[in-house]
């Protein structure tokens, strides 16, 4: 008879395969934070491997860490050299130890330690690749190459709602000689939100076409909050923005790589709002300095103006007073050449109202009798066209029943009465 099976029971298969694991040395392990939740208890993480140009991680590792451990390992990242706050998307070691969740049949490590150094190292290589990458494409000064409006009265601002850095920079603004205008944007000033609001921000902003200077501002905190504005979505959107952009971010020793491609980076809100009151005191200056040289200049020209109408009245004095007196002699000249050519010309037009009186009567005489013999003319003409002066001469002529002239023998018909008249009667007859 065959032996039964060996067979073990779910749990203490698992708690063999845990004490299996937890019994391996722990290690440390390197990826980037695809995950980050904190419960009330525990932390759950996952930290994936990437291969280059490819957005899907080769292995992902899950983790737990107990809110004690993960307190003193934040404050291990937040106390280093350069300090950063975990969050996702950062490349982080971590010293993890084999573990297995029994009631899940789950793997997943638990989290010792971790090693600052290299996510250090990784944030910097990360930083000085997408510094040189902007710097390739011309971005990094392409906003400070912006012409700065002279009067930049029109401010865009982009801080977090009801913070220190608002009151700050308005107060700093509101203190000034000059009328600015804010249009205040709110974002998230720290935190995984940071990008996303900021980016959102700009772009409202952009809608204005008053805008004339953009503002990114926050107070100081934590320098593990300057990580966020190392972002190289941040630095495309500012370094492609169409008007001057300036950052206080409140850091007055580490810049971030938003500082360097910003317009202008200052090192407080209240600097930033500083520089926008300087630029229009100094256009100020510069308009009362143009104000100063323009009066300067319309006196000295008043007064050059002055001497030099003086001297044309002067010299038009002169003139006008030689000129009258030219026109005197000339206009005596001509009134008397005008009385001798008017004495000529009475004389002849004398002599031609002469002629021409004479012409008219001889004329009026030969015209009355030209006319009186073609009037003679007409009136024998009309005599001769005269029907008694025709019918005289033995001419007659007939007339239909109609009293019209008969001139052809198809305008009568037979038995119609016609008329015949002559010189001394007329005589009727009827058509056969």
């Amino acid at each position: 008879m065959d032996q039964p099976i060996k067979s073990f029971s779910v749990g203490k298969y698992l708690q063999s395969v845990k004490k299996t694991l937890t019994g391996t040395p722990a290690v440390w392990v390197h990826g980037v934070i695809t995950q980050l939740t904190v419960k009330e208890r525990v932390v759950y993480l996952s930290i994936a491997e990437y291969e280059e140009g490819n957005v899907k991680p080769v292995a992902t590792l899950p983790l737990t860490c107990f809110i004690p451990k993960y307190a003193a390992i934040c404050q291990k990242a937040e106390t280093a050299a350069k300090p950063f706050a975990l969050r996702e998307q950062i490349k982080v070691c971590f010293q993890v130890q084999a573990d297995l969740y029994i009631n899940l049949g789950k793997f997943q490590a638990q989290i010792l330690d971790i090693d600052p150094v290299y996510t250090i190292g990784e944030l910097a290589i990360t930083k000085q690749a997408i510094l040189k990458k902007l710097t390739q494409e011309g971005l990094l000064r392409k906003n400070a190459e912006l012409e700065m409006p002279p009067t930049p009265l029109q401010v865009g601002l982009i801080t977090g709602e009801s913070t220190a850095a608002f009151k700050d920079f308005t107060t700093r603004l509101e203190a000034s000689p000059f009328a600015f205008k804010v249009h205040t944007e709110y974002a998230k000033m720290q935190g995984n939100e940071t990008e996303s609001t900021i980016l959102a921000a700009l772009e409202r902003l952009q809608q204005n076409p008053e805008i004339d200077v953009v503002c990114i501002v926050r107070g100081g905190g934590s320098k593990t909050d300057l990580n966020y504005f190392d972002s190289e979505a941040l630095c495309r959107a500012v370094a492609n923005y169409p008007v001057p952009v300036f950052t206080g971010i409140g850091h007055e020793i580490d810049k971030s790589l938003l500082d360097e491609v910003a317009y202008q980076s200052c090192i407080t809100p209240t600097d930033c709002a500083k520089r926008l009151v300087e630029r229009i005191g100094e256009s100020w200056q510069a308009m009362l300095s143009t104000v100063e040289d323009i009066q300067k200049g319309s006196m000295n020209l008043l007064s050059e103006s002055r001497e030099e109408l003086f001297n044309l009245a002067h010299s038009l004095q002169g003139t006008v007073m030689g000129r009258i007196q030219r026109e005197k002699s000339e206009i005596a000249v001509k009134g008397t050449s005008l009385a001798k050519e008017a004495q000529f010309i009475l004389r002849n037009e004398s002599q031609r109202v002469a002629r021409n009186e004479e012409g008219l009567k001889q004329g009026s005489r030969k015209i009355i009798e030209l006319e009186k013999a073609k009037f003679e003319i007409t009136e024998l003409k009309v005599k001769n066209a005269s029907p008694e002066t025709a019918l005289a001469k033995g001419y007659s002529f007939t007339l239909d029943s109609n009293g019209k002239f008969i001139k052809s023998k198809n305008q009568v018909k037979a038995g119609e009465l016609i008329t015949t008249r002559l010189a001394d009667g007329t005589i009727q007859s009827v058509v056969q």
